[in-house]
């Protein structure tokens, strides 16, 4: 009788229980004036925001306060927190306080901020979002919310303007970056 030989089974790595959204965009703009832009009340209020108070140290408190959007909670109405994470020209990272964000979503957002040729690339993190259907709608508010900070603060770098209450997705702004003929 011939004994069979088998392969030790390799563990499944178990699926996370939770989801990350992350979106980049090339700006053409130096790293300091990004993280500028991203720390300073009035600088966010100019591109992004109706309303800010910042204090631009870790551990110091952070309000922004969204125009109300309609059917998107996420970006609409007044949050609050603290900086926990800032290195100047590279990183800023903010916690929401517990009753400023709502039920499952993760206090932590983190700006990255990597020069390259031309400008920097900017990269935004927000980890940690429920993997459940429950969550599905306020993960799909916030990736658009993001997408919409994003281009923003694209085209206000890039070009000085602002589009406040539209809002903008990085492919749509394209054709606002077209140079004019």
């Amino acid at each position: 009788m011939c004994a069979e030989k088998t392969r030790p089974s390799v563990p499944a790595r178990p699926r996370s229980r939770t989801r990350d959204l992350r979106l980049s965009v090339r700006i053409k703009a130096k790293p300091v004036q990004v993280y500028r832009v991203l720390t300073s009340a009035r600088e966010l209020c100019r591109w992004w925001l109706t309303g800010a108070e910042t204090d631009a140290r870790n551990s110091g408190r952070l309000r922004m306060v969204w125009p109300k959007r309609p059917g998107c909670r996420s970006f609409s109405g007044e949050r609050e927190g603290c900086f926990v994470d800032l290195e100047p020209e590279r990183k800023v990272s903010w916690v929401w306080r517990a009753g400023s964000r709502g039920n499952g979503v993760p206090p932590l957002c983190s700006f990255f901020i990597l020069p390259k040729r031309g400008g920097c690339e900017v990269t935004l993190l927000h980890a940690g979002f429920p993997r459940r259907a429950a969550a599905d709608k306020a993960y799909a508010c916030f990736a658009t919310g993001w997408e919409d900070a994003l281009a923003k603060l694209k085209l206000y770098l890039e070009t000085g303007r602002t589009c406040k209450p539209e809002v903008l997705t990085l492919a749509g702004l394209r054709i606002l970056l077209k140079p004019r003929r």
